[in-house]
């Protein structure tokens, strides 16, 4: 809406302590902000109120009745007006610290921002939903786990991405990336790389003096295998938390 009217503010602004002209206050901004919502869409619809009424199939006193802030208005026929522009009522109530939906949440849900987010979104010339949805991106990717940035790599035509997949043709990236993430939890380097290489290996340590040639020369083509994978890793996960940075 062009208008943006700061309703927590308007609330909080000590006018009287007399309930019943606290109550008037709140009625006299909720139909002013609803009323003046209506109009505008009405508007963005390109619709006149005498075409708005042929379509709700009242006279046009009567839609002009519900665009007053002036006068009373029927839930149902706000409700109305508002379906008839594709449009929905969505509707909170708030007591305390407890904050509840009533109206359908299939589509959007109403959340209880104090108002000094608002403030944040104006001091980076966003709108309020805009800097919503960019925090709501943020802490996404912020959350994306290490097995969800090893499985992102195996799925790309990366050439050590696409040797790994060759290798345990048997499994899928998903499952090789949780043997992965295992593996990169061990501390110690040399054991962090030779975890990688069993796991390449399909999870068979090759361990016993019954080798032949072969068996050394795939042992030697494990390990740097392993190898690149880990330098192939690091620089995935370094990528993924400097991404996090920057976007914050």
């Amino acid at each position: 809406m062009k208008k943006q009217y700061n309703f927590q503010n308007w609330l909080q602004t000590k006018v009287s302590d007399d309930p019943e002209v606290v109550l008037a206050g709140k009625l006299e901004y909720l139909r002013l902000y609803l009323t003046d919502a209506m109009r505008e869409l009405r508007t963005k619809a390109g619709l006149t109120q005498a075409q708005l009424a042929e379509k709700l199939g009242v006279q046009q006193a009567a839609v002009s009745k519900l665009e007053s802030a002036l006068k009373d208005h029927e839930l149902e026929s706000v409700l109305n007006y508002l379906h008839k522009l594709d449009a929905d009522l969505l509707v909170a109530v708030k007591q305390g610290n407890e904050f509840y939906q009533v109206s359908d949440n299939s589509g959007i849900l109403l959340v209880d921002l104090p108002v000094e987010v608002q403030e944040l979104a104006t001091s980076k010339g966003m709108s309020l939903r805009e800097y919503v949805q960019a925090a709501i991106e943020h802490f996404s990717s912020k959350g994306r786990t290490v097995r969800e940035s090893v499985t992102a790599f195996l799925e790309s035509d990366d050439v050590v991405a696409v040797q790994v997949l060759e290798r345990l043709a048997a499994k899928s990236p998903v499952e090789i990336a949780i043997e992965l993430e295992k593996c990169l939890s061990i501390s110690d380097e040399e054991e962090r790389t030779f975890a990688i290489k069993n796991a390449l290996a399909g999870g068979i340590r090759t361990g016993d003096n019954n080798r032949d040639a072969s068996d050394e020369d795939d042992e030697i083509e494990l390990l740097d295998l392993a190898e690149s994978l880990l330098e192939k890793l690091a620089k995935v996960l370094e990528d993924s938390v400097n991404n996090i940075s920057n976007s914050g």
